[in-house]
């Protein structure tokens, strides 16, 4: 029975470490940008949060499952979702975001057809 298990948990360790860390790497963006609506430099800010997050949890995901899992393959799901997930986040939170408010006219537009 010991066996089957730790057969188990190496084979789904990087599928959940992919899950875990495309989690991780997602929520800075998405709060960085959901919150600010200011900034030139807000992506590329929000982009490298994720992707710091995104390493520093795959590496906490090695350092746990190293005796378990094997090792290489945690690092390949982990750098795989560390690139991709930030840009989930940003883009959940630019559509998540309201709309710009309606441009007011001004007086000449009000006053020609």
């Amino acid at each position: 029975m010991h066996g089957y298990v730790s057969s188990l948990v190496s084979e789904v360790s990087p599928g959940i470490a992919l899950a875990v860390v495309a989690f991780l790497a997602a929520v800075p963006p998405y709060l960085a940008l959901s919150q600010t609506n200011r900034g030139r430099a807000r992506s590329a800010i929000a982009y490298l949060l994720g992707l710091g997050a995104g390493l520093a949890a795959t590496v906490v995901s090695v350092a746990t499952l190293r005796a378990h899992a094997d090792a290489q393959a945690i690092v390949a799901a982990g750098f795989l979702a560390s690139f991709f997930s930030p840009f989930f986040g940003m883009l959940r939170a630019k559509w998540q975001r309201k709309g710009r408010p309606p441009r007011r006219k001004t007086i000449m537009e009000g006053y020609s057809r």
